[in-house]
């Protein structure tokens, strides 16, 4: 198992947009397998699951995504939930954000001061990367700082929906009710709009989409 994890971060990164997809009864036989030690069972769970979470991370916490994907599927071998507790892509996704958020408070704090000493650099300085390049660089921060100073619930609410997760799969990531997630996304959303606004100054930059 230690071996399959030392391949490299691009073997796990190619898995990006190869997902497999496992439904119901399938789904449960894996997880049943993986909880027998079957290293089969885990793989093709792996494979349908790393690109969800390791955009739910990458979206967090940028370039320390890979790490924490790893972190996330080491805990579903060696620890992985019954299958009544929920799908399996609930369990990973809650995982994975709880990591995420531990290191994004940090990196957030960071972030935020390279944000602020980027906007007091003179005007001219020159950058090492390419306009479009440095530019997007620059808002990835910013987002990545607006969203440490939300709350854990807020943050995770955002991540999962503009990950593309539907209501029902916030709902059942979050446990809370699907009838509650628009409420709760609108609110997220106008939390992180001041959050960024605090970090980039009010009417410099619009929030992004």
């Amino acid at each position: 198992m230690d071996k399959q994890f030392a391949r490299g971060k691009q073997a796990r990164r190619n898995v990006v947009g190869v997902a497999i997809g496992l439904h119901g009864a399938a789904e449960e036989s894996l997880l049943a397998g993986v909880q027998r030690g079957d290293v089969e069972s885990f793989n093709r769970l792996f494979l349908s699951h790393y690109p969800v979470v390791y955009g739910l991370l990458y979206r967090l916490v940028g370039d320390e995504a890979d790490d924490l994907a790893q972190e996330t599927f080491w805990r579903l071998y060696r620890r992985p939930p019954r299958a009544a507790d929920s799908t399996v892509r609930a369990w990973l996704c809650r995982v994975a954000l709880n990591l995420g958020h531990n290191a994004l408070r940090g990196a957030g704090r960071r972030e935020t001061y390279e944000v602020r000493y980027q906007a007091a650099l003179p005007a001219g300085t020159e950058s090492t990367l390419p306009e479009a390049a440095a530019q997007a660089a620059d808002e990835r921060r910013q987002v990545r700082a607006a969203l440490a100073r939300l709350t854990r619930r807020e943050a995770s609410l955002l991540v999962l929906r503009y990950g593309g997760a539907s209501y029902r799969e916030i709902a059942e990531t979050l446990d809370v009710a699907p009838t509650s997630v628009g409420t709760m996304l609108r609110r997220a959303e106008a939390a992180f709009a001041r959050a960024y606004r605090a970090i980039v100054g009010d009417g410099e930059r619009s929030v992004p989409e």
